[in-house]
This record gives structure tokens, sequence and C-alpha cells, in this order.
């Protein structure tokens, strides 16, 4: 499981000192896109070297505990690959091992050329695969 480190920084959150809502999101999917890095399959080279792209179709997270400024999480990333999509299950906690929130993000695999639905190409999955070993 991939994990990825997260302060909350001033601006980051609200006149109570609470984490916005958008930030913790952007929290989240930064955290999706450094699992890609982290395997090899940066978001933005995919096009170019699978000839597909993965828009994002949903996303959906639910809060257990506020984040508050100057609070790190930690948010563990967990793929979940679908034949005609890639999912990811995130769970983010504070240092003390308490769950701020969870959340999950869908994208959906579409063709660069006509943008119609097509399978995950093999050889993209079988990186994702290895790096969520």
């Amino acid at each position: 499981m991939f994990h990825y480190r997260w302060k909350c920084a001033w601006g980051h959150a609200d006149p109570q000192g609470i984490a916005y809502y958008p930030r913790l999101v952007n929290a989240m999917h930064r955290a999706g896109e450094e699992f890609m890095d982290e395997a090899g399959v940066a978001y933005w080279d995919i096009p170019d070297d699978y000839d597909v792209h993965l828009p994002l179709v949903a996303v959906d997270f639910e809060f257990e505990r506020p984040v508050m400024v100057g609070d790190t999480i930690e948010i563990a990333v967990e793929p979940d690959l679908g034949t005609k999509s890639l999912g990811f299950d995130f769970t983010a906690t504070h240092e003390d091992g308490s769950v701020a929130y969870t959340g999950h993000e869908q994208h959906v695999c579409v063709s660069a050329a006509d943008n119609q639905s097509r399978e995950l190409p093999g050889d993209l999955r079988d990186i994702l695969d290895e790096g969520n070993s």
C-alpha cells in the first residue's frame, strides 16, 4: 500500500482552523497522483504512452475527525483495478492513528482517439498491479 503525507497549512483552513474540505479532496487526489508517479505511470504521460485518458468520474469521502491547522495526516492509497476503470480507496489518518476521513475516486479508461470507453491497457494494468505490491 502506498502512503502520502500532507500537512494542513494556514491557507488550507477556515477561520476556525479546520481544514477546508476542498483542500482535503485535493490532498486525496494528490496522494493518487503520487501513487501513479511512484508506480512509473504519471498521469500526464499516460495519453502519449498508452493512447488513453483516465478522467475522473466520481469522488466520495466521509469525515470522521477534523483536520486542523498544523496537523499532518498520512493518506493510504489502495488502487482498485476494474476492466475499464481505475479506482482509488483512500484512508487519511492522524499521527495518533485515528482516521480523519476515508474517500474514493473513480476513473474510467477512454481512448485518446475518440473518447470512448475501453479496457485498461494490459501493460498499464501490470504496472499498477506491481505498484500496489
